[in-house]
């Protein structure tokens, strides 16, 4: 019947909302979802009550509740992947740093060397 009877309302504290500014500005109250879940919970006597308007605010918050369980889900994914790279030492940078000089100038001189088509 309702998707957030099996959600506890502690799950909704961590969630962000984006663009907090713009709803203080509209409604002239920031937009706590905790509050929204108790409400909805009120209303519903405990998610009993079938109410058209309770399950259109149940399907909205639900929404929020997944796409932030996805972006959070992406985040540990991308996480884990990720490789540690070592630090170089200040010589190891300083051959580096040769390295792709010495690349320029020899792409300084060839441009030089070349002739231009007119």
């Amino acid at each position: 019947m309702y998707r957030l009877q099996d959600i506890k309302a502690n799950t909704l504290k961590d969630i962000p909302i984006e663009h907090q500014q713009e709803i203080t500005y509209q409604t002239g109250s920031p937009l706590v979802l905790e509050d929204g879940y108790a409400l909805i919970k009120k209303e519903t006597q405990h998610f009993t009550i079938d109410n058209s308007l309770a399950k259109q605010a149940d399907r909205l918050l639900f929404e929020l509740i997944e796409k932030y369980r996805k972006r959070s889900d992406q985040k540990t994914v991308k996480q884990t992947n990720v490789k540690a790279i070592p630090l170089l030492s200040k010589e190891a940078i300083r051959i580096r740093e040769n390295e792709r000089l010495r690349v320029l100038k020899l792409l300084k001189l060839k441009l030089t060397l070349t002739p231009k088509s007119a």
